[in-house]
This record gives structure tokens, sequence and C-alpha cells, in this order.
């Protein structure tokens, strides 16, 4: 059986992030491990006492919590196998270390932690496990509605290496979406009708099981109000990002867009390197 990977902080964002995790388990027929990442803050020259008593605190506290949480999350959705795990040490390297084993099919975070200092840390290390995971990062936002994958929006640049990034999405969530790819192009110029046109069918022939529909969506500028305020227009429950090497960000987004996006979603957003 596959496992949805959801490291936490225990913090509500992180709460929100671990049930849609669970959702999704519960359609895919999928595991949960969740994974937290604590550093023991040690006080410092022949103070060993100290720094044994502030381990031994925080394995304690964190193995408490995370009892708390699997019993918590094991009552909501009792089809579930929901297990945790509490680690010492920091967090973008236990991550990378637990997805080199092949047994994740997708990492699952929230953005925002129990404190600003921790908000801000949390979002640069969603970022990070984003650019270095071999699997997909769901990132959830706080606000996320329930859990659905019935409209998935894909953003694309007609590019055969997004053929790559689908499979990994197949894989990730076993499920058949209805998939609308869509293309951003400017204002000012011609919409690529055409190619729009061979892409789909070209997408079609690779997944014959999924719904497909291709739209090209003319903007002024394409940044994260583009993302969102299109995001709203079609209906979207998930948005999905490739990231191979000639990605739709590196064509047409602003560098800075991804990192935008995963730290301050407003729909619940899929990343894949491919």
């Amino acid at each position: 059986m596959k496992t949805i990977l959801v490291p936490t902080d225990f913090s509500e964002n992180a709460f929100v992030a671990a049930e849609y995790a669970c959702s999704l388990a519960n359609e895919s027929k999928q595991k949960v491990q969740l994974l937290h990442v604590y550093i023991a803050l040690y006080s410092g020259y022949r103070e060993e006492g100290n720094s044994v008593k502030q381990i031994r605190w925080a394995e304690t506290e964190s193995a408490e919590a995370m009892k708390n949480l699997v019993a918590n999350l094991s009552r909501q959705f009792p089809e579930v196998d929901v297990e945790g795990e509490c680690i010492k040490g920091f967090m973008i390297e236990v991550v990378a270390d637990k997805l080199q084993k092949g047994e994740s099919s997708l990492v699952v975070m929230g953005t925002k932690g129990v404190t600003n200092i921790t908000e801000s840390l949390l979002g640069s290390t969603t970022y990070e496990v984003i650019k270095k995971s071999p699997v997909p990062v769901l990132v959830v936002p706080m606000d996320a509605p329930e859990f659905s994958f019935r409209r998935i929006g894909f953003f694309t640049a007609c590019d055969d290496q997004e053929l790559d990034a689908l499979l990994a999405l197949q894989q990730a969530i076993n499920l058949r979406p209805q998939l609308s790819m869509l293309h951003f192009y400017k204002a000012d110029e011609k919409a690529p009708e055409k190619e729009l046109g061979r892409w789909q069918r070209k997408v079609e022939e690779a997944y014959p099981d999924w719904r497909v529909s291709c739209k090209a969506v003319a903007v002024e500028k394409v940044d994260v109000n583009a993302v969102t305020q299109t995001a709203k227009s079609e209906g979207l429950n998930l948005l999905v990002f490739a990231r191979p090497s000639k990605s739709f960000f590196q064509k047409v987004f602003e560098p800075s867009l991804t990192k935008a996006i995963a730290n301050y979603p407003t729909i619940p957003s899929l990343f894949i390197n491919t």
C-alpha cells in the first residue's frame, strides 16, 4: 500500500493538511504517515544535565502530541491506516531521508506554523521540500475547502515533459479526475488554439480514463493574482504545477511565483518535479 507523508508541527494549519491527506488516503486507498521533526537545543559547555533534560522534554512532548493527533485522525477516518513518528533532527534532512526509501507517493504540507517565527520557517521548509522532492508535494492552505479532486487545473506550456508530471499525478492520487489544462498567454498575443488542440489530443491518448479539456487564458500579467482568479472562475478544487527542466514556470512565470504560491496558496496546490 502506498503512503502519504505528512510533516507536522502540530499547528492548526498542519492539522488541516493532515485531515486533507486522510481524506485523500480514504479515496485513493493509501495510508498516512505523520512525521514530526524536533530540535533539542543544547544549553552549552558543561551543561550536559540541562541538555539531556531538554531532549527528554522534547521527546516526551512530541510523543504525547503525536499520540493525540493519531487518535484524533483515526476517529475521524476509521478506514485509513494512520501512523505517527517523531524524530530529532532537521526537517529537510529527515524528509529527504524518508523520501529516498521510495515508500511515499505524495507529501502533504501546510504553510503556517504555531507562531509568526514558525510560520516563516515552515513556509521556507515547504518550498525547500518542493524543490528537492522526488514525489509530488501538495500544499494545503489554512482555509482549504472540504476535500475534493473533482476539477483539477493543470497549468500547461504544452510541453511533452508534462506527460511525466501527469503520470506522477496519476500515481500520487490514484483517481480519475476532470482535468482542465490551462495555458496563459499575453492579452496582446494570439491565442494558440491549434497548438492546444493538438496537446489535448496527446493528453487524451496518454490518459484515456481522464476527462480532459484545454483552454487558453488571456492575461495582462502572469502572476499569483492571474492564477487565483483563473482557478476561482473555473471552479477548480486543486491546482497542479509541473517543474521540469523547461517548465511552464521557467518559460512564462516570474522566478518567484513558485515560492509565492507555495507559501500563500488560496487553493490546494500540487507541485511536481520531472
